[in-house]
């Protein structure tokens, strides 16, 4: 008989004898999906925020603000900038020949009562803000009027906070009541609220704006716009694509939450990782009459070191796809609050993350007792029970 079919009959026969073992192979089972759950759970954080930060048409367009900051709430542009950079070749142009970008901000205010402690961001944008975003859409309710305290909650931001038309939100000059819900195709937006550029500037006796948002004639303009706003001595200005400053803006976090989720991971493996091997010893230990008979049948050491590694790779797969199902069901699509609004993501890369760290688990837990068990000679191992 090849050593080929030799594995399939050692195989078959310790899987047949599994039910007779079902509580410790329950414990191999259900130690890997926990930690494959765990693994896949934080990472579909990083992959949402960066699914976020892609979204929405980031490539298509640009923010430009002053050089000497990093993010929109410490920015201040001036108005003779802005004429300038409205100017640049690469962005896109309106059928009346008008530049598609819009001078805008962003603020922090207070949360509504009963809902997170943290800034909420608020937005002021332009007629001309809402043409650049072609996946903007009014959800429900209306749009806010020019000139008028009003506000647009993003999807994402209305299902956490718990936020419906009509409700009315603390700002600066009293309290503004929600218009209208928006989506804009899954983008950082989703979190926010949207108001009138120039009432908000008024009401919050801002000066300035913090940054031009600019929709591009085409993914590759961007570089012609940015070389000429770098070259112009005018401007003290730079750059981006708005998919890349969300990435850049949110790196650092994304970065050590990756870290510490496979520092966490490592961890709760090497645990699954001991209680594998033991539980493996022990089932070469019961199985030892058994491996004994099959030995003295003339089966070769690789035949039975192979079925009892498989037999913990099986398990382990299957706790591991219970684990990542069990993420998929619980995260993926959920609205949480992490310093912004965003959907968890279980993506196809992530199940496949979690499938492979369970067979690492299953390789590493069982190499030892595969090995024992293919040096067991028939005549010791039928002695030893």
């Amino acid at each position: 008989m090849s050593v080929f079919r030799q594995l399939l009959t050692v195989s078959a026969i310790g899987v047949s004898t599994l039910p007779q073992r079902c509580g410790t192979s329950f414990v191999i089972v259900a130690g890997v999906a926990c930690v494959v759950a765990v693994l896949v759970s934080m990472l579909s954080i990083a992959v949402g925020q960066t699914r976020m930060s892609l979204s929405g048409g980031g490539r298509d367009r640009a923010i430009i603000q002053p050089t000497n900051v990093t993010s929109e709430s410490n920015s201040n542009l001036g108005q003779d900038q802005i004429g300038i950079v409205l100017s640049a070749p690469g962005i896109a142009r309106a059928a009346d020949g008008s530049p598609l970008a819009d001078p805008e901000f962003q603020m922090g205010i207070m949360p509504p009562l009963g809902t997170f402690g943290d800034p909420l961001e608020i937005r002021g944008v332009g007629p001309t803000g809402i043409k650049i975003r072609d996946e903007f859409r009014i959800e429900s309710g209306r749009m806010f009027r020019s000139g008028v305290q009003e506000l647009l909650i993003g999807v994402g931001a209305a299902q956490v906070l718990g936020l419906k038309i009509g409700d009315k939100v603390l700002m600066p000059g009293g309290f503004w009541p929600i218009v209208g819900t928006f989506s804009n195709g899954g983008d950082a937006s989703e979190g926010v609220f949207f108001a009138d550029a120039q009432t908000l500037l008024s009401a919050t006796k801002r000066k300035g704006y913090a940054s031009v948002i600019a929709k591009l004639a085409s993914p590759q303009s961007f570089d012609e716009m940015h070389d000429w706003i770098a070259r112009n001595p005018a401007l003290t200005l730079k750059s981006e694509r708005v998919s890349d400053y969300f990435l850049r803006s949110g790196g650092r976090q994304l970065a050590l939450l990756t870290r510490a989720t496979y520092v966490i991971g490592v961890i709760m493996a090497l645990g699954a990782l001991f209680g594998a091997t033991k539980i493996m010893y022990a089932a070469v230990r019961a199985r030892a009459r058994e491996i004994g008979t099959l030995r003295a049948l003339g089966f070769g050491g690789g035949a039975v070191a192979g079925s009892v590694l498989l037999e913990a790779i099986l398990l382990a797969l299957i706790g591991a796809v219970l684990g990542t199902l069990l993420a998929w069901l619980a995260f993926d699509g959920r609205v949480v609050y992490s310093g912004s609004v965003f959907r968890l993501h279980v993506s196809a890369p992530l199940l496949a993350l979690g499938l492979a760290w369970g067979a690492a688990i299953a390789l590493l837990g069982g190499a030892f007792p595969a090995i024992r068990a293919g040096r067991l000679e028939a005549a010791k191992a039928l002695r030893a029970v």
